[in-house]
């Protein structure tokens, strides 16, 4: 068997988000979002940000095989900018139509090697809201990867 490390690459899934939001000014990963500073912002924009792995037990009792089902959680953050009026609902807005064309973006993707197609699991705000109507949103997903590593 064909080693398979089972750990989810992040720069598919910008890619694909990418292609299915071509509006989007920056879509990028945890390096290009490490490396912003409130002046470099680009509004809107994505970061798919790896988050946490959990795999599961061996699924096989043989010395020669580990083989994992590794369930992978990524974030998605949108830098995104919504203008609310003076009584506090939204005018005219991003966050609603970015989360919703992210949700499809993302959630039709499946990574290579993925047992699954990639799901939504949570999301919330991540800083404040400046006078702009500037935030930062961030959606999680989670994918089942194989972890298949031959032990010699």
């Amino acid at each position: 068997m064909t080693a398979k490390p089972g750990i989810l690459d992040v720069a598919p899934i910008a890619a694909a988000i990418r292609a299915a939001m071509p509006d989007l000014r920056d879509v990028g990963t945890a390096s290009s979002f490490g490396a912003l500073r409130a002046e470099t912002v680009r509004w809107p924009s994505a970061y798919v940000i790896p988050l946490a792995e959990s795999p599961g037990s061996n699924r096989y009792q043989s010395e020669h095989l580990l083989s994992q089902r590794v369930i992978a959680r990524f974030g998605v953050v949108w830098a995104v900018r919504d203008i609310g009026d003076r009584m506090g609902t939204i005018a005219s807005g991003e966050i609603r139509a970015v989360r919703a064309a992210g949700m499809l973006a993302v959630c039709s993707f499946r990574p290579t090697d993925a047992e699954t197609a990639c799901e939504p699991v949570s999301g919330r705000l991540v800083s404040g809201i400046d006078t702009n109507g500037q935030m930062f949103w961030q959606d999680d997903f989670a994918v089942a990867l194989n972890r298949h590593i031959p032990i010699s």
